[in-house]
């Protein structure tokens, strides 16, 4: 064989193994993107709920309003809920459309940072639930006994024992804020803190999460990028 010809055999064979690289890349973004997509699928599924459930109880709420306009011992707790309810729907239904407008034709990094940030955006969002809960309960209870039970709970329980659910609820979330900035200073804080992260943001939006960045790792290894 003359070395001309042993050139192009050889060229020949590493512009099929360029496309045999190529077709290889092609197939596991698309798989690795199918479970993204199935994924986020689920998430915005989940999102569509919680924005169903948020708008029914901002017409709950509106109707007590409504219906306790001339009671203020009722109508200033219902008022806190639904301004709490109004923000969560918000955040809610932005998150909503935020996954719906996830492009999976874009670079995977972009992708990565929309995924990034909404599951961000779920952790600080739980994270202000589970801190605000204690205080919300006794207005809670106040608006759900009388909603539902026809029941004064400011006679019924005494303004007393509502007082000192109010207190527990402060006292508590003093705690968690100073429990929060001890953990984190600890030197355990930080990985004690990505595994609560973890386990907040979701199957889904971690399974999204992993997905990406395995195809980010194999785009960037010398074999993924090609030639």
């Amino acid at each position: 064989m003359e070395l001309d010809d042993f050139q192009k055999c050889w060229q020949a064979n590493d512009a099929r193994l360029d496309e045999v690289i190529r077709l290889n890349r092609r197939m596991l973004r698309a798989t690795e993107l199918e479970g993204t997509r199935t994924a986020m699928a689920r998430v915005r599924m989940s999102l569509g709920f919680e924005l169903v459930m948020g708008l029914v109880s901002l017409v709950a709420l509106g109707a007590f309003i409504a219906a306790n306009v001339r009671e203020p011992r009722f109508v200033v707790p219902a008022l806190l809920l639904h301004g709490v309810a109004l923000v969560l729907t918000a955040i809610s239904g932005r998150q909503w459309l935020r996954v719906g407008s996830l492009d999976y034709a874009a670079p995977i990094t972009q992708l990565q940072t929309g995924v990034e940030s909404l599951r961000l955006s779920t952790v600080r969002t739980t994270q202000w639930v589970l801190w605000l809960s204690p205080l919300l309960w006794t207005p809670l209870l106040i608006v759900g006994l009388r909603g539902v039970a026809g029941v004064d709970a400011w006679r019924a329980l005494g303004t007393g024992y509502l007082a000192a659910n109010v207190l527990f609820g402060l006292v508590f979330l003093a705690l968690m804020v100073v429990g929060s900035r001890w953990l984190t200073k600890r030197p355990t804080g930080a990985a004690w803190l990505q595994r609560l992260a973890h386990a907040v943001a979701g199957t889904n939006l971690n399974a999204a999460r992993e997905q990406l960045a395995r195809l980010a790792a194999f785009e960037e290894s010398p074999r993924g990028a090609g030639k």
